[in-house]
């Protein structure tokens, strides 16, 4: 399989101009991608480049640590919080990520009026404190592409028929969700087939904000049509692909898309991402909105945010993990 372009591109700097026409194009190009795929590439996002690169060195940082020290940061995947590693039935790492939250801890969350009732949700972030600035770094890449995120709900709600502000109010206290992965060379066998070192899955949230770098092109997205089709490696892109909630929020004609990640053809071949998962306020309950639900009607029933990512993250651990983390 090679790379495509079936996967849309979309300028999305309208978004921070005052032209309607253009605004009205790119929210177009928007409800096409979102309807017709569930993926879609953004360039023209105004995310600093170096904040990007920050990101990676940082990433960097944590593969170059004392296996004792990187070991402390171990936690269970269920509690998205801290290093885990995904191990296959041969024992080998197929993918080392650090997943952490917006908000640092349940006071954090208490200080922002955030927790909804849910302090369970709210387990503390595991940050490597021996690495100076490693905090900093991540925050301020949290900060830049939340805001992102923010501006593309506000397209996406023009795509809806609704007003631009509709999901402000929901994603005030957003519970953002951060996966930073690395996937190491694999053994490849002399007859070599495409591999899969993450399981088919959909996201489960508002929507994903994804930079990939590598020396392959290992996501690949499931079309009805095509198969797998391949996402291309961007360097001035972020891939973009709705969550299960943003579908529940347009009845599904938004679809959330199931995707994958395949090893690389080589030995050398590494992939790196950081994936944001835009999360709805811990409470907020999710429905159809009525632009969106025809004359079948509603096909979901009312969920909070809470409820539905705790089934999901049941879910996708049970599906995903190929062994228990170690540590």
């Amino acid at each position: 399989m090679s790379s495509t372009p079936s996967i849309p591109v979309v300028d999305v700097s309208p978004a921070f101009g005052d032209d309607p026409a253009a605004l009205a194009a790119c929210v177009a190009q928007l409800r096409h991608a979102l309807t017709e795929v569930g993926f879609l590439q953004v360039v023209g996002h105004r995310v600093d480049p170096a904040v990007v690169d920050a990101a990676y060195a940082a990433m960097d940082r944590i593969a170059e640590m004392p296996e004792a020290e990187r070991r402390a940061l171990v936690r269970p995947r269920a509690s998205s919080r801290g290093l885990f590693e995904e191990i296959d039935e041969r024992g080998r790492v197929l993918n080392r990520a650090l997943q952490f939250m917006k908000y640092d801890d349940l006071a954090a969350a208490e200080a922002d009026d955030a927790v909804g009732g849910h302090p369970d949700y709210f387990v503390p972030n595991v940050w490597p404190e021996q690495l100076p600035g490693f905090r900093t770094t991540w925050k301020a890449y949290d900060a830049a592409t939340r805001s992102l995120a923010s501006t593309l709900m506000g397209l996406f709600a023009l795509a809806m028929g609704l007003p631009r502000h509709f999901f402000a109010e929901p994603f005030s206290k957003d519970v953002t969700l951060f996966s930073v992965n690395l996937y190491p060379p694999q053994p490849v066998d002399d007859d070599y087939h495409e591999e899969v070192i993450l399981n088919p899955h959909a996201d489960s949230g508002g929507l994903t904000v994804l930079h990939q770098r590598g020396s392959y092109e290992g996501l690949q997205v499931r079309d009805a049509a095509a198969g797998w089709v391949t996402v291309p490696l961007r360097e001035d892109a972020f891939v973009i692909n709705i969550g299960h909630l943003m579908s529940r929020w347009t009845n599904g004609r938004f679809p959330a898309t199931v995707h994958r990640v395949v090893a690389g053809p080589d030995t050398s071949a590494q992939r790196q991402s950081i994936a944001m998962f835009f999360l709805p306020n811990i409470d907020q309950v999710v429905a159809p909105v009525e632009t969106m639900v025809g004359a079948e009607g509603a096909r979901y029933l009312p969920i909070t945010a809470y409820d539905w990512q705790e089934q999901f993250m049941k879910e996708y651990v049970l599906v995903n993990s190929y062994a228990e983390p170690v540590g």
